[in-house]
């Protein structure tokens, strides 16, 4: 009920000061669960991608979130998937994302597994992949532009600057990944592809074929 509330809430004023538009989402699966595997530059991303969508989503949340009494209760009351930090146990949170999945949820996942300081594309994390194969779930690349120039981690508050997209690329399929490794599917099928739509190349691929290099998105 409160995941409802505040996605009511916020999307008046993340369309009118924010958010210029949202593409690609004919690539959403119309049904059933899929992974949301999305770049990370801002506090709002967030709130982005949750009014981008009718239907709700279940982020992966990382641990230190929930040590805040205001994030901590959001995040409870609308059961979102803790992530303990680095070195710690990582099965509640694959029991969590599984339990999205079996439910036919979307799941969320913020692959670069924290926000950019620079605005160009971080090493990934293998979880969204881990869980794909787990799950025998499709994957849809998710790139937001922009949303770094508006409250990246840099800015105090954020700027009044509807220069913000969100954009939905086409599905990677289970099928596609079955028969590769966590690290393949997100260096090379995953995160290619969200760097090029934001005008750079991903630097950690791990086939020996990298992207042509393209402008920079400004």
């Amino acid at each position: 009920m409160l995941y409802w509330f505040l996605k009511i809430i916020l999307h008046l004023p993340i369309h009118l000061f924010w958010m210029e538009k949202v593409e690609g989402k004919h690539n959403l699966p119309k049904k059933g669960s899929y992974i949301l595997a999305s770049n990370h530059r801002s506090f709002l991303d967030f709130a982005f991608l949750s009014t981008a969508i009718h239907r709700r989503i279940y982020y992966l949340a990382a641990e230190f979130l929930y040590e805040f009494f205001p994030t901590r209760l959001v995040l409870t009351r609308t059961k979102q998937v803790k992530v303990p930090r680095e070195g710690n146990d990582q099965a509640q949170t694959y029991e969590g994302a599984k339990r999205v999945l079996e439910n036919g949820g979307i799941l969320g996942v913020f692959v670069e597994g924290k926000r950019s300081h620079h605005n160009l594309s971080l090493k990934a994390y293998k979880g969204a992949a881990k869980i794909a194969l787990q799950n025998k779930a499709d994957i849809v690349p998710t790139v937001i532009h922009n949303s770094f120039h508006v409250w990246g981690m840099y800015h105090r508050v954020p700027r009044l600057k509807r220069i913000c997209k969100v954009k939905f690329l086409p599905a990677i399929t289970y099928e596609k990944m079955k028969n590769h490794d966590p690290g393949y599917i997100v260096h090379d099928l995953i995160m290619p592809e969200i760097a090029r739509d934001l005008g750079h190349e991903y630097e950690h691929r791990t086939s020996k074929t990298k992207n042509q290099p393209v402008r920079a998105e400004d």
